[in-house]
């Protein structure tokens, strides 16, 4: 059965449902084309319903029935206005704390590493980036800006006609952005 645009004074075939009715979903209507795309930016379907509608549709409706519970963590409760229940809520699942251990640091979030770290113990990303530099441990980036510099004048695609320098100089800027901001985790910049 086919059928026919709802849209006033349109003959078109209607391929296109789209309800009704906001309150009654499952009572279809159908469009052309190019009148479902008008029907679609003047849809709103919340047209017509009360706010204590609206509020009973965000309690429960919303939820398909389903039970929710109140957020937490380790059944610390949140209290958006009150204390962080939490020792140390700005790393919750302590990730940046595993990131410094695994760059040599020990302690708290935010502690500062300095002296020379032997490359074995740098993270994976951060020893290639060196051994692009060719250095054994990272620099600050005060002492990275003239080694980049060099690098992108030695290997740059303008200067240096070799046919990976196009590459070459793409690693060189991923390098230098990786050893940055190893050097600025570590407290260095």
């Amino acid at each position: 059965m086919t059928e026919i645009c709802n849209w006033p004074g349109c003959n078109e075939e209607g391929t296109f449902n789209a309800p009704k009715d906001p309150r009654n979903l499952n009572e279809r209507q159908y469009f052309c084309k190019a009148h479902i795309k008008e029907f679609n930016k003047k849809w709103n379907g919340l047209t017509g319903f009360s706010e204590d509608e609206l509020f009973s549709m965000q309690n429960g409706a919303a939820t398909w029935g389903r039970p929710t519970w109140a957020t937490a963590v380790n059944g610390a409760k949140f209290d958006p206005l009150g204390a962080s229940p939490f020792k140390n809520s700005s790393d919750l699942f302590e990730f940046f704390q595993s990131r410094l251990k695994e760059e040599g640091a020990s302690g708290n979030m935010g502690a500062h590493v300095h002296g020379p770290m032997p490359l074995t113990s740098l993270p994976a990303d951060v020893q290639e980036a060196c051994v692009i530099f060719n250095l054994e441990t990272p620099l600050t980036p005060a002492e990275l800006k003239p080694k980049y510099l060099t690098l992108v004048k030695q290997h740059h695609p303008d200067v240096n006609k070799s046919e990976h320098a196009p590459d070459f100089i793409k690693r060189i800027n991923v390098a230098y952005k990786i050893l940055t901001d190893f050097a600025e985790r570590r407290g260095l910049a």
